[in-house]
């Protein structure tokens, strides 16, 4: 119910960026005003347009024409995907007390073209040059969007702005100060550097997971987050200014390019997350197809067989595509009460909301505000960092599985060690466990190993059947290992024979005693149901080093003096020897 409100919410958030699409009443064109330093204006609401097809005009042309420009009608700053020249013309008045430096900011990095001409009493006085056609070093200014500074004295001023790109035309613009650009510019810098931050930790968090973990699931999440991360890191000019500001060429190719590379990445990742091939493998086909269209655009787009807008526009189609497919799966899992798909839809929600806001801007059909422009990159960061819950969701479950197959593989080899009628070790137990103990045997630090077989069990057997004998060997397993510590061993090897090994003995004396100690352990009478019975033992004993350090060999030597003692007359202990 939870994730059904979330979504419910994030729908009703989608519907209302949507309904943005309708216009707002367009103001007439006025008159930018510059009354003094502190003064910052949005130039839209004041600006009017004229429009080519064919770009060809040039300033004169569109001087002869400004009794034909007429206010915007598109939603602010946004022409979406026009294809032509747009020239967006206004008047600027500036008084006594505000002349003095200003900058025009352009404030869409990916603009190809955005060059400005200003005009005094019909009279050139400046022109300027911008875009992503220049190399950073050739701007105006070395910024991260369109900046140009124009010295303005006091009096009126006509500003035209030519601009013309192969993406999507936004031109949010603005008259500014340097000191208020570089305090709002300020911001911008650290909260992109934020973002950056988070993406590339998430990207070397996932590339050393997959690299540790072998898991290809953690290389699709790098695949996603580095193309989304590198997308939004050119998006908005940080990758421009800071980085390849002089190769124009990773301008023109790498958005769409990462868009592309993020798309992939989701395709591959969501039908490995998911588990998709288990249980549809038609769809995880579907998936795995769909990113192998995306990986064909991206080699026809590097190749210049595909344009940046053609690209832009497959990357734009087949975005949510792993979402639509994987939505199905991903909602009954959720009903079933797998926690993890609930985060899997938070986060699909919030992306879509961002990425239908992103279509819309590119498409101009909505206003290029602050908000909008960077909805699609709040939406990116919370749905990765849902992914990561995800993952941690994931990761956890593995450690579970793993441990529980580690308990279930250490309780069947218990089960193989272990005597099933007595709960003590049995021959191959006895053999894996007695090693480590040899190995520490000194000649002050002896082994022993006793060697006990059982004298007067058959009769108890045949007098009171095969349960009481069961019930005396568990007695007597019981008693032995009350003589001994928890360090040392003890094993049932045969019918009623037993071994004990103990260490840690200082000589040949302690060895003795605690042979002794074994030996009237066993000859207590045991209880039954019927009565009690009484049973003997005959012992034999070796020690280690002073006899050999194989376990094989020890139990020979204890085995002869067992024997030993049999002929001797049974119950007795004797050393090997």
């Amino acid at each position: 119910m939870v994730v059904g409100r979330w979504l419910a919410v994030l729908l009703a958030g989608c519907l209302l960026v949507a309904a943005a699409r309708a216009e707002r009443p367009v103001r007439a064109p006025g008159i930018a005003v510059l009354e003094t330093r502190q003064t910052e204006v949005d130039v839209w609401p004041l600006l009017s347009v004229l429009t080519e097809e064919r770009a060809v005009w040039t300033l004169p042309d569109v001087l002869a024409r400004l009794s034909e420009r007429r206010p915007p009608q598109v939603p602010t700053s946004n022409f979406g995907e026009f294809g032509g020249v747009a020239w967006l013309v206004w008047d600027v008045e500036v008084a006594q007390s505000a002349a003095g430096e200003w900058l025009l900011d352009v404030g869409y990095p990916a603009l190809d073209h955005a060059d400005l001409y200003v005009l005094r009493e019909d009279r050139l006085t400046a022109q300027l040059r911008n875009g992503d056609w220049l190399r950073l070093s050739e701007r105006p200014l070395p910024t991260r969007t369109h900046v140009m500074p124009l010295n303005l004295s006091a009096g009126r001023y006509l500003m035209v702005l030519r601009v013309q790109t192969s993406g999507s035309m936004i031109v949010p613009v603005r008259l500014t100060t340097p000191q208020q650009r570089q305090m709002r510019e300020e911001r911008v810098q650290m909260l992109q550097g934020l973002a950056t931050g988070v993406m590339l930790s998430l990207l070397i968090y996932s590339l050393a997971q997959w690299y540790s973990l072998r898991d290809r699931m953690f290389a699709y999440y790098a695949l996603g987050v580095g193309g989304v991360g590198i997308f939004q890191f050119s998006f908005q000019g940080m990758g421009m200014q800071h980085v390849w500001g002089n190769a124009l060429w990773v301008s023109e190719l790498l958005p769409p390019a990462c868009i592309l590379v993020g798309v992939i990445g989701a395709f591959l990742f969501i039908d490995r997350a998911l588990e998709i091939r288990s249980t549809s493998p038609w769809l995880s086909r579907l998936m795995r197809g769909g990113a192998l269209v995306c990986t064909v655009a991206l080699v026809l787009l590097l190749a210049g067989v595909i344009s940046y807008r053609d690209a832009q526009r497959i990357s734009k189609l087949m975005g949510q595509v792993p979402t639509i497919l994987a939505l199905p799966i991903a909602w009954r899992r959720w009903r079933r009460g797998d926690r993890a798909t609930g985060y899997i839809l938070i986060g699909w929600g919030v992306y879509t909301a961002g990425v239908v806001v992103l279509a819309l801007l590119i498409s101009g059909r909505i206003p290029a505000t602050p908000v909008t422009m960077h909805v699609f990159q709040v939406a990116s960061l919370a749905e990765m960092v849902m992914w990561q819950v995800v993952m941690g969701i994931r990761m956890d479950t593995l450690r579970r599985a793993a441990e529980q197959d580690r308990h279930d593989g250490e309780r069947l080899r218990r089960l193989a060690d272990t005597d099933a009628l007595t709960g003590v070790l049995n021959r191959r137990g006895l053999q894996g466990a007695v090693v480590p103990m040899l190995q520490r045997a000194r000649p002050d630090a002896l082994v022993g190993v006793y060697l006990i077989d059982l004298d007067g069990f058959k009769p108890v057997n045949d007098r009171h059947g095969h349960h009481a004998g069961d019930s005396v060997l568990i007695e007597i397993a019981a008693r032995l290992g009350m003589q001994i510590r928890q360090a040392d061993l003890v094993a049932r090897i045969g019918g009623d024979e037993f071994v004990v090994v103990v260490g840690e003995l200082r000589d040949e004396d302690a060895a003795v005693r605690i042979g002794d100690k074994l030996l009237q352990s066993v000859q207590a009478p045991v209880s039954l149901e019927g009565g009690a019975c009484s049973v003997g033992a005959t012992i034999g004993f070796a020690l280690s080093p002073t006899d050999g350090t194989d376990v094989g060999h020890l139990l020979a030597q204890a085995d002869q003096a067992l024997y030993a003692g049999k002929l001797a007359g049974k119950r007795q202990l004797r050393r090997a020897g």
